[in-house]
C-alpha cells in the first residue's frame, strides 16, 4: 500500500479517485462503515474517519491525513501478508498484534499484544520455530503460518503476557521497594506536573518527570529504568475529560485496567462527577512495556482550577493500586 507523500495531500471531504477506494477499503477491513461510490470521500467517509482517529488515540479532524494513512495501512494487514522479523524501524501491526495473541496463548512470550515486532516478539517466534522443528531464523513467513495453523490457538488459556504483567507487579510489591512512577507530559504542562511530583515525593513515591514531545522518549525511559506504572498527562483530543488505558483485540492490560477503575473511583468521590474510561491502542499505551495510562483532562484552565483534586485522586489511586494491583 502506497503511502501519501506529502501532508498537504490529506483527504477531504468531496475527493474522489483511486487514493479514496483504497481509503475504503482500509476501513472496511477495519469494520468501519463505508457506502457507494467507493471512489468518493463522503460524509460516510468522514464519520469513519473520525471513530478511527478516537479509537487509536489520534487528532480527530474526519481528514485523512498523512498520520492516520499511516496508521490505517498498519492495522490494514492480516497475518501471512508479508514476512515479519525484527528490523529497524520495528514492523508494526495488526498481522503482529495477531501473532503475538497466538504466541502468547500458545506458552510462547511474546510481551504485550501491541502490535510491534520488538526483541521479546522475536524471541517468541525463535523459540516457536524451535519447538515446531522449523529452520530458526526469527522470521514469522508461511512455514510458520501453516505450523501455527497445525497447532491451534487455544484461545481459552491466558495469554501468557497477562500472567508475566502480573507476576512482575506482585513480585515487586512483595520486594519492599519503593514504588516507582513515571508522570509524563508533552510540554506546557510542566508547573502543574512537577508540582504533582513534589507531593508524591512527600508521600514516599519514586517519580520521575518526564517533558518530552515525544511519545516515544517517554516509552524507551520507562522501558530502560524499570518503571512500574506510566501516567501520562495530555491536551485534550477534543476537551474531553478522560482517562485511557491500554487495550486492544484479545489483550487487555490488567494493571492499567484496575488504575483506571481505582481513579474513576477516586474522581467521582472526590469530584461528584465522572470521568470516561476509554481502552484503546495509542502510542505511548503500545509502547510502554508496564502498565500505562493517558488522562485528557478538558482545558488547561480546567486542569490548573482543578489541579489539588486532581493530585489527591492520583495519590490515592497510586497508593490503591500499589497494595493491590489487580481486582
Amino acid at each position: 500500500m502506497e503511502n501519501q507523500s506529502k501532508e498537504s495531500n490529506a483527504l477531504n471531504l468531496g475527493d474522489r479517485g483511486a487514493r479514496i477506494e483504497e481509503l475504503h477499503n482500509m476501513l472496511k477491513s477495519l469494520n468501519f462503515e463505508v457506502t457507494e461510490p467507493l471512489d468518493c470521500f463522503t460524509e460516510k467517509t468522514k464519520n469513519s474517519i473520525i471513530k478511527f482517529q478516537e479509537q487509536r488515540g489520534l487528532p480527530v479532524s474526519g481528514q485523512c491525513d498523512q498520520k492516520t494513512w499511516d496508521v490505517l495501512v498498519e492495522n490494514s494487514f492480516v497475518l501471512g501478508d508479508r514476512l515479519l522479523y525484527l528490523s529497524r524501524p520495528m514492523l508494526r501491526g495488526e498481522d503482529i498484534a495477531e501473532l503475538q495473541r497466538s504466541l502468547g496463548s500458545l506458552g510462547f512470550n511474546s510481551g504485550k499484544v501491541d502490535g510491534i515486532f520488538g526483541p521479546d516478539t522475536q524471541e517468541a517466534v525463535e523459540l516457536f520455530q524451535r519447538n515446531s522443528g522449523l529452520v530458526v531464523d526469527a522470521i514469522f513467513g508461511p512455514n510458520c503460518i501453516a505450523a501455527l495453523k497445525r497447532l491451534g490457538e487455544r484461545v481459552e488459556q491466558s495469554s501468557v503476557a497477562v500472567v508475566q504483567e502480573k507476576e512482575k507487579i506482585i513480585s515487586k510489591m512483595r520486594s519492599n521497594d519503593l514504588p516507582s512512577i513515571a508522570l509524563g507530559h508533552l510540554g506546557g504542562f510542566s508547573p502543574i506536573v512537577d508540582g504533582f511530583a513534589k507531593r508524591m515525593r512527600q508521600s514516599h513515591i519514586k517519580v520521575d518527570v518526564l517533558g518530552h514531545y515525544d511519545e516515544s522518549v517517554h516509552a524507551a525511559f520507562c522501558n530502560n529504568n524499570n518503571v512500574d506504572l506510566y501516567i501520562g498527562i495530555f491536551p485534550p483530543l477534543a476537551n474531553e475529560r478522560t482517562i485511557s488505558f491500554y487495550s486492544a483485540k484479545g489483550f487487555a492490560s490488567p494493571g492499567g485496567t484496575h488504575f483506571t477503575e481505582l481513579f474513576s473511583t477516586n474522581f467521582l468521590r472526590h469530584s461528584g462527577n465522572t470521568i470516561e474510561a476509554i481502552g484503546n491502542s495509542e502510542k505511548i499505551l503500545r509502547e510502554t512495556r508496564m502498565p500505562a495510562v493517558a488522562i485528557r483532562y478538558g482545558s488547561t484552565e480546567d486542569l490548573i482550577t482543578d489541579s489539588q483534586m486532581l493530585l489527591k485522586v492520583l495519590t490515592e489511586a497510586i497508593s490503591s493500586w500499589f497494595s493491590e494491583p489487580f481486582e
